[in-house]
């Protein structure tokens, strides 16, 4: 991949509450730890093994816990961290951390747009602070430059039901019995490649980025799904930190 077809810079969404894992003066989910390594910091290393080394945080609820974290000398030392105002200052052989406050009340899809004035290229990944995955961004990028950033990019995968599936025939009577298979339809795992421009001409103040924005870009044609075969975790509640701990034990 040559150095004009790069991604390098990832906003990663970590302003929500997150009322389902703490209460509103406990730590946030992203800084809880899966067997010893802190959620946020697991999702920082899987992106840099793709050339991401510039992070942009719009902050929101909880971004105390955020700014004393990423200005602790322990854990600028221990994760090798740079701490920068804008892409002007950034460090080849740092992690490359970019926080701002984007206001509590603010929708994820308006926090990217603030983000806008700290991203030098046009084009790079958004992703969720909760969402653990190994997504093969090299391919992704690939299939993002083939269309000549003309269509922005999410990343699904295929999840394994929950419940128990039945078919019934029309007298009530079950012909087939199936526990937690796995669904045909993918579901959204939050990993976006974005285009400043593209986003700008399909951008209003009234969406929600999943609500309105997504189905206006699917509208014009504009959006394409990487599929992705790994592991997945989103990280809701307690409970969620528990199976990433069994599955990555």
């Amino acid at each position: 991949m040559t150095k004009k077809n790069k991604i390098n810079t990832s906003i990663i969404l970590v302003g929500g509450t997150g009322s389902r894992f703490s209460k509103i003066d406990e730590y946030p989910k992203q800084l809880a730890k899966i067997n010893k390594e802190i959620i946020i910091i697991k999702i920082i290393k899987q992106l840099k093994k793709f050339g991401i080394n510039y992070f942009i945080f719009p902050l929101g609820h909880k971004k105390e816990f955020f700014i004393k974290f990423f200005n602790s000398k322990e854990n600028i030392k221990r994760f090798n961290l740079n701490i920068v105002k804008n892409f002007d200052k950034i460090k080849q052989d740092k992690i490359n951390i970019n926080y701002f406050d984007a206001g509590k009340e603010t929708s994820k899809l308006d926090r990217v747009l603030k983000s806008f004035k700290k991203i030098e290229s046009n084009n790079f990944l958004t992703t969720y602070g909760d969402g653990l995955a190994n997504v093969n961004l090299k391919k992704l990028f690939s299939l993002y430059f083939k269309d000549k950033c003309q269509k922005i990019y999410l990343t699904s995968c295929r999840k394994r039901s929950q419940y128990g599936h039945l078919k019934i025939n029309n007298k009530n009577f079950i012909k087939t019995f199936e526990e937690k298979p796995i669904l045909n339809d993918p579901v959204n795992i939050g990993y976006y490649i974005f285009n400043k421009l593209i986003f700008n001409k399909n951008y209003k103040s009234k969406f929600e980025l999943e609500g309105g924005f997504l189905p206006k870009l699917i509208k014009n044609n504009t959006l394409k799904s990487y599929l992705h075969k790994g592991y997945f975790f989103s990280i809701d509640d307690k409970k969620d930190v528990l199976r990433a701990k069994k599955f990555f034990k």
